[in-house]
């Protein structure tokens, strides 16, 4: 067991040989392909993490566009609903001062039609008193006296009376 704990310089020798023999071996012809192709793994992460970061940019870039846009459209849209409501009021009042037209127009046509007919019974009364009163006139003189003298009575009676 001694034997396993002192060094032996001809091991030393070739473990120190094997080493450097395969130290050269691994640099010769395995160091420069993983180097290479660190180098390469770390050139595209480099380029990835770039190409991240720049599709954050413009995603934040057309994140603000769109939130723009968003606020022109609520914009527009409360604009032409305020037109709307705004068109809406003036085709309201519009409508309202066309009935109250219409309205003034029926109060005036039935105001005149009224005259009119008040008119015709105002007529129609005066030809009644007139018949009456000649029937009377007749009754009491017992004769009938002439056409025009009964025109004559009669507008004068008429004058008396004042019927409107």
């Amino acid at each position: 067991m001694d034997s396993l704990l002192k060094p032996d310089i001809g091991l030393m020798f070739w473990t120190i040989v094997n080493f450097l023999l395969l130290a050269f071996l691994l640099a010769k012809f395995a160091w420069k392909p993983l180097m290479n192709a660190l180098d390469s793994r770390e050139k595209q992460i480099a380029e990835d993490v770039a190409g991240a970061h720049k599709a954050k940019e413009d995603a934040e870039t057309i994140k603000k566009q769109l939130e723009k846009t968003l606020a022109d459209t609520a914009k527009e849209s409360s604009n032409r609903i305020k037109e709307a409501s705004q068109a809406g009021e003036q085709q309201r009042q519009a409508i309202i001062a066309q009935a109250k037209d219409e309205a003034q127009n029926l109060i005036n046509q039935a105001k005149a039609e009224i005259e009119a007919e008040t008119q015709k019974a105002i007529e129609a009364v005066k030809k009644e008193v007139v018949d009456t009163t000649m029937l009377a006139a007749r009754k009491v003189i017992g004769k009938e006296a002439d056409k025009a003298a009964n025109e004559k009575l009669i507008e004068d009676l008429l004058k008396d009376i004042k019927v409107k």
